[in-house]
């Protein structure tokens, strides 16, 4: 009769477990040769006197270095901060360093200065620096500002809309062609059904200046309407459509672009970035506490039902469980400035890379990831 002895080591830090595995396991049959399971303890021998003699700085050193742009502030970037704080990129190889341009203008400058390797931002912004010459693929997205088409509570549906003002972003901004297609799917022809009215870049203006009676209706975000809501005003304004109605899901979306050269010549580096992020995502759904912790930190927000908010309409609502590219997004970008010589001929196709989540997809991380308990596994950074 054979009997099997296992002893399982488990790998002391998460840049040595990529040299020696998530654990050795030393294995063995009555009457088996023994050479094996002596090269395994050599092997075990020899990465643990590394972990006790080599200082620590020497193993973090391992640690692949990225640097990430990233603008503006958004709830769907809860995946990106909660993996930098709950140590994901280190689980991963990673050493993450994030940037904060002061605008979506300083975000370009400094794309065209090439001083990051991974850019988060809306994707109009970074195919900008497409266009600049800047070769870069978008390889995930973590959602989108929730966006609603809203009016005076009098028109009750969007063919009331023929005759009326709208308020828009400036001529050939993303925000203008999303108020455009938000038109187009109801129906309505932007230039001969309505009068659209030019506004800064912010929903809040146009939000403002529906309630003074300026315009009859116009895109907002959701989180304009929360506090239009918390304020007791939420009666003078009529929701006509949503994303989901609209099945429209661009304009300030969370886009992840990265070099071409990281990407072609370390592309499991660039993979071990999307596994962090769809761990966070995971870590995210399954312990509030995680989400609460990060919008609380990167966006000031305390209010329990603010957060409460927020948990319900981007955790389990526009922050998507498997983070793959948004080629509408990309489209968007690239008619927007299409002028520009770096994006001529080109398609959204043709800057994007499904592969990455795709691969891991099929590989079933997302499908294990969901199936894991509600509790964190990982603990966090002290504030």
């Amino acid at each position: 009769m054979k009997v099997r002895v296992d002893k399982l080591r488990r790998a002391l830090t998460p840049a040595l477990s990529h040299v020696v595995g998530e654990g050795v396991r030393f294995s063995r049959f009555a009457g088996e040769s023994t050479e094996r399971a002596q090269k395994l303890r050599v092997i075990y021998l020899f990465a643990l006197s590394v972990c006790i003699l080599v200082p620590t700085q020497l193993l973090a050193a391992q640690l692949y270095s990225l640097s990430v742009l990233s603008y503006p502030d958004r709830p769907a970037k809860l995946p990106l901060w909660l993996a930098q704080d709950a140590g994901l990129f280190e689980k991963y190889g990673l050493k993450v360093e994030i940037k904060a341009p002061k605008s979506g203008e300083d975000l370009v400058e400094r794309i065209g200065r090439d001083e990051a390797q991974i850019y988060v931002a809306t994707a109009n912004w970074i195919v900008s620096g497409i266009g600049d010459g800047k070769d870069l693929i978008f390889f995930a997205n973590t959602g989108y500002s929730v966006l609603k088409l809203v009016s005076r509570p009098e028109i009750t549906r969007a063919q009331d809309l023929k005759g009326k003002k709208v308020g828009t972003g400036e001529p050939n901004s993303s925000q203008d062609r999303i108020t455009r297609q938000t038109l187009q799917r109801l129906g309505l022809n932007p230039d001969r059904d309505v009068t659209l009215v030019p506004f800064g870049s912010r929903s809040i203006q146009r939000l403002n200046a529906l309630l003074k009676g300026e315009i009859d209706a116009t895109t907002s975000n959701e989180d304009n309407l929360f506090d239009l809501e918390r304020r007791g005003d939420i009666n003078k304004v009529r929701v006509l459509a949503d994303n989901e109605s609209l099945k429209l899901f661009i304009g300030a979306g969370v886009d992840f672009a990265v070099t071409r050269s990281l990407l072609t010549n370390a592309r499991p580096i660039v993979r071990g970035f999307v596994r962090a992020i769809g761990e966070a995502i995971a870590l995210a759904r399954r312990d509030r506490t995680q989400a609460d912790r990060i919008y609380g930190r990167y966006l000031n927000v305390k209010d329990p039902a603010l957060l409460e908010f927020m948990y319900r309409t981007y955790v389990h609502g526009a922050i998507p469980e498997r983070p793959y590219p948004k080629l509408d997004n990309v489209a968007l970008g690239i008619e927007e400035f299409s002028a520009k010589p770096g994006l001529k001929g080109k398609r959204a196709e043709d800057i994007t890379d499904l592969g990455l989540v795709k691969d891991l997809e099929s590989e079933g991380f997302f499908t294990k990831l969901s199936r894991q308990p509600a509790t964190a596994e990982h603990g966090t950074r002290a504030e």
